[in-house]
């Protein structure tokens, strides 16, 4: 089959992750696959050792984004995909728009990778352009089924590519000082950042021998770093910045505890790598999802979300050389049994190809192109990207109040004739 993976940048985090492993399987089983992305990103030069294509549109500042829509859907049928993964993302819209504009021939599925509103209402605006959703937890499948209660919606549970062996039998043995992970985007709204600096002293207030390495980048990492000093903690403290994916595994299997206190996820790809190489996940629980990636005192340990005087309990069990032992143990073991990428991929594979016999169709009015479809563009999506950045911000204030007491005088002229007696 020949399989497009479409997501807006290759930039380190779990959704690049994920295109990775998933293009990697499907080469590995024979297919023609072809990462597309808008902007290239940090992470671009991985995909160079995947057997891959790629592919980045050109940026003209001369063309609008109906423009560029246009264009990559007819560049997308030209080159007659099969099927079309979406990784749903604000930043992807690009992808979004073009999937408006592909013939029927071409299947599209949205993949969710989180369960949250924001995430949903982006798969709702394009709801007539995909013909199923992949949920990559119970939680986000359960979501979206009651959010598209008549679309078909597939369980796939993410899934890693696991090291080998003698990777496995590199990990750092227990030791004093306890040596602490994070990685992850540093955005404490997301991730729950601000939390490592009072995990931290709270651990050193207890007189607990640790060390945390924080790998990651993000909009909050000037100010997580301040507070590491604040907090009287940052001799404990290395920021790694960021990292490419192998040196991430490496670091994993060179620490003990890896601590996630993150407040929302889809499947953290991030805590099943840290399992698998043997580095025991301390977890927010997160029903439905981290709850299914970590199995509460066998292979990790869940805490209440923002808690941290029972994340630093959990760490502190850790202080026990076979306590330690037998989580990380446990928990190699399991992600190999339920969380290896052959498994997911496998998944995936049978997925596209129902799409690709027709199954899941979208039904629509206009079946021969969605060229006839609504496609959810906006005003700003008709000018060019130089007028847009040239535009002061109070011209695009007024266009924009303008235009909306437009709609509403419209809206309200069509109420009013809705309700006027007929005549007779």
């Amino acid at each position: 089959m020949k399989i497009l993976l479409s997501l807006d940048e290759m930039s380190p985090g779990g959704g690049p992750k994920f295109m990775m492993n998933l293009g990697q399987h499907l080469v590995a089983a024979g297919h023609d696959v072809t990462v597309w992305v808008e902007r290239k990103g940090e992470w671009w030069p991985e995909l160079a050792g995947l057997g891959v294509s790629t592919d980045c549109p050109p940026l003209n500042p001369n063309d609008s984004l109906v423009h560029r829509a246009g264009l990559v859907a007819a560049s997308w049928s030209s080159q007659r995909f099969d099927v079309v993964f979406v990784n749903v993302s604000g930043f992807n819209r690009l992808a979004h728009c073009a999937c408006h504009l592909l013939s029927d021939d071409i299947a599209v599925a949205y993949v969710l990778h989180g369960d949250w509103r924001d995430l949903y209402d982006l798969a709702e605006i394009d709801v007539r352009a995909w013909n199923c959703a992949v949920g990559v937890s119970p939680k986000v499948r359960e979501g979206a089924s009651a959010r598209f209660p008549t679309k078909p919606v597939i369980g796939i549970d993410n899934g890693i590519e696991l090291p080998t062996a003698a990777e496995r039998q590199s990990r750092r043995a227990w030791e004093l000082p306890l040596r602490l992970l994070f990685v992850g985007r540093l955005i404490d709204s997301h991730k729950g950042v601000f939390r490592l600096p009072m995990i931290l002293a709270a651990c050193r207030a207890r007189g607990l021998q640790v060390t945390l390495s924080v790998i990651g980048d993000g909009p909050d990492g000037r100010r997580l770093t301040r507070l590491f000093a604040t907090e009287g903690v940052g001799d404990l403290v290395t920021m790694m910045g960021m990292q490419p994916p192998s040196a991430i595994a490496a670091a994993m299997r060179d620490h003990h505890v890896f601590v996630f206190p993150t407040n929302t996820e889809g499947m953290p790809l991030v805590v099943l790598e840290a399992e698998a190489n043997g580095c025991v996940p301390v977890v927010t629980l997160l029903p439905g999802i981290t709850d299914v990636a970590v199995e509460d005192r066998v292979t990790g340990r869940l805490m209440t979300l923002g808690n941290i005087e029972e994340c630093v309990d959990h760490i502190a069990d850790m202080m026990n050389r076979d306590v330690w032992q037998r989580h990380s143990d446990a928990a190699m073991a399991r992600t190999e049994r339920l969380f290896s990428l052959a498994a997911m991929g496998q998944q995936y594979e049978s997925l596209a190809a129902a799409l690709a016999r027709g199954e899941h169709p979208i039904e629509r009015p206009y079946n021969r192109s969605r060229a006839l479809s609504d496609v959810p563009f906006i005003w700003q999506d008709h000018l060019p990207r130089a007028v847009l950045r040239c535009l002061p911000i109070k011209t695009v204030r007024e266009v924009r109040r303008r235009k909306n007491k437009a709609v509403r005088a419209i809206r309200r002229m069509k109420l009013f004739n809705r309700d006027r007696p007929k005549p007779g």
